[in-house]
């Protein structure tokens, strides 16, 4: 700030005791130029070949430095004294007014939108915080609902896990019976193989006993057929000594002229055939039979006189 801006600010602070046509023209003296003065201004700067930096006017400083200070020398002065301070706005010319009341109305919708800008993102905070709680809230219902369906999750985890453990004794119980099974299983498949060793050893037995058996059958078909032999042989004697006998009892009818030899011949002759022929039937009914001895598992039935023997 230079010597012209703070004797302009000692001006003004000593505003109220200056007389009116002073601050009349230094009010004028600090009027924004014409649009005439603008236009030769524009037209002496296109005429120049030689660009100067643009340097704020007095005027421009001058309204910044009122405009800034305005409330508080003007305003608290006009309160102070309004009949005064009045007349002395009213004797400002209209465009100096007119500029002030722009620069603060820019700096009132600067504040506003400055103020509907924080608004506005004040808006937007309390929306994103609503959609914060609505969020939450959400949160916290899908989050009870999680924990619901995680505590009937829990409760299914807890019975499946009492069925495993059921499961896994009754699972143990089947091991050990069929721990017992397999040893019962192998203990009859070990009686299975006594038994097939047993099984082995009888049928060789029961091979031998047929073997035994057709050798005896063979043997008593020898035996039948000898005594058939013996009966053949025994008919023929029987029926040479009939022949004989017959001859006998022809020589004997031509001797019954002696009654003493006929007698006597006949008697010893007839006693000798009945003992003959007696002896001839006990041979035929008693026919010698050997003793078949009976073959270990064996059902064949013995004879009738094998039977008779045995009692006997």
């Amino acid at each position: 700030m230079d010597d012209e801006d703070l004797r302009a600010l000692a001006s003004l602070q000593d505003f109220g005791r200056v007389s009116l046509p002073i601050h009349m023209r230094r009010c004028r003296s600090l009027l924004p130029p014409s649009e005439e003065e603008e236009a030769a201004a524009e037209h002496n700067k296109g005429t120049k070949s030689i660009k100067r930096k643009q340097v704020q006017s007095l005027v421009d400083l001058c309204l910044r430095f009122v405009t800034k200070h305005f409330e508080s020398v003007y305003m608290d002065r006009i309160l102070s004294f309004p009949e005064a301070e009045a007349a002395l706005i009213a004797s400002m010319p209209s465009n100096l007014l007119h500029r002030m009341a722009k620069t603060k109305n820019r700096e009132s919708r600067a504040t506003i939108e400055t103020l509907e800008s924080t608004l506005q993102g004040a808006r937007r905070d309390v929306a994103q915080l609503e959609s914060a709680r609505d969020w939450a809230a959400i949160s916290r219902a899908r989050m009870a609902e999680q924990q619901h369906v995680s505590d009937r999750l829990q409760r299914e985890l807890d019975t499946i896990q009492t069925a495993l453990s059921s499961t896994e004794v009754e699972n143990q119980h089947l091991r050990a019976k069929a721990e017992r099974a397999e040893k019962q299983l192998l203990r009859l498949e070990a009686k299975i193989n006594s038994l097939k060793a047993e099984k082995v050893v009888l049928k060789k037995a029961s091979t031998e006993a047929h073997r035994r058996e057709m050798k005896l059958s063979s043997e008593l078909l020898s035996a039948q057929k000898a005594r058939l032999a013996l009966s053949v042989q025994l008919g023929r004697s029987i029926r040479s000594r009939r022949q004989s006998a017959r001859s006998g009892h022809l020589q004997g009818d031509a001797q019954l002229s002696d009654p003493s030899s006929i007698g006597g011949s006949s008697s010893h002759e007839f006693s000798e055939n009945t003992t003959s022929s007696n002896a001839f039937t006990q041979q035929r009914h008693s026919v010698t039979c050997h003793k078949r001895p009976r073959a270990e598992g064996s059902n064949i039935p013995y004879p009738p006189s094998m039977r008779m023997e045995d009692q006997h």
